[in-house]
């Protein structure tokens, strides 16, 4: 009986659990946002003038080929080419506009001597060499008595398509037209440092041994530079090497990395004139 009732008492036993007070719970919060990283804003002509100067303002207009549009659309290569109506187009509002078509030499002046460059300063230039730069481009330019500077890659002289040696040195004779550097195959300088130098020595001994490249300047191909092509252009009598970075103020720090505008079919007040 004893067994019996203590089997009871444990069965009805109370068991005492502690008090808990529940802490309140926080407040719901939003998922914290990053904060965005804010965009560099572009430098002013002071701030450029004051890092990188002395700078001018100097629009430099990069043309590929210059030719008939239907022609250049047979030819496959209507992406490069600015129709001929729209280059005289655009001569015409640069006459009309009161700007000046300067030589790159104008601009060595200025960064070399302090020469001031006219206010509203253009420079001309076309890239590769195209066989339409002498028979479209060129006579337009000389009923404007316009000066250019042409970029060619003289490994590709006398093929289909191209300029031949004796048209370049008829345009060369005529004073108006600069025949400088492009590399030896239109290779981008971002290869091997013998290839760069090979490409870019080759096409300058070319260019020397025609009379060509004074003042010694070049552009890119593709607009692609680098720093080994800098210092091998400086170390070899280069003054000036453009891109196709857009923009058109020109300073003698960054004169190996200059700014150029592309040109399209469009007038130019779609570019800023």
């Amino acid at each position: 009986m004893a067994s019996g009732i203590g089997l009871l008492f444990a069965s009805k036993s109370i068991i005492l659990k502690p008090t808990i007070t529940a802490s309140p719970l926080p407040s719901p919060t939003s998922t914290p946002k990053p904060t965005p990283t804010p965009s560099p804003s572009p430098l002013t002509f002071a701030q450029m003038n004051e890092r990188f100067g002395p700078c001018a303002f100097v629009p430099v207009l990069m043309y590929h080929h210059v030719q008939n549009l239907d022609q250049a659309k047979a030819e496959g290569h209507q992406s490069l080419t600015v129709g001929d109506d729209y280059f005289r187009q655009q001569l015409v509002y640069l006459r009309d506009h009161g700007y000046q078509v300067i030589r790159t030499q104008d601009l060595i002046n200025f960064f070399e001597t302090g020469t001031s460059v006219p206010s509203k300063s253009v420079l001309l230039t076309f890239d590769d060499g195209y066989v339409d730069f002498n028979t479209t481009a060129y006579p337009i330019l000389k009923e404007f008595g316009y000066s250019a500077t042409v970029f060619l890659s003289t490994g590709l002289t006398e093929n289909p398509g191209y300029l031949s040696w004796n048209a370049i040195s008829d345009m060369n004779n005529s004073g108006l037209v600069l025949f400088a550097n492009h590399t030896w195959s239109h290779r981008n300088v971002g290869a091997e440092n013998a290839v760069v130098e090979k490409e870019i020595g080759t096409a300058d001994t070319q260019l020397k041994e025609h009379g060509l490249n004074s003042p010694k300047v070049f552009a890119y191909p593709y607009g692609f530079q680098s720093d080994f092509a800098e210092t091998y252009l400086a170390q070899n009598g280069y003054q000036l090497a453009f891109t196709t970075n857009p923009g058109s103020t020109q300073c003698k720090k960054l004169r190996f990395e200059l700014p150029r505008l592309r040109i399209g079919n469009a007038t130019l007040t779609e570019y800023g004139f």
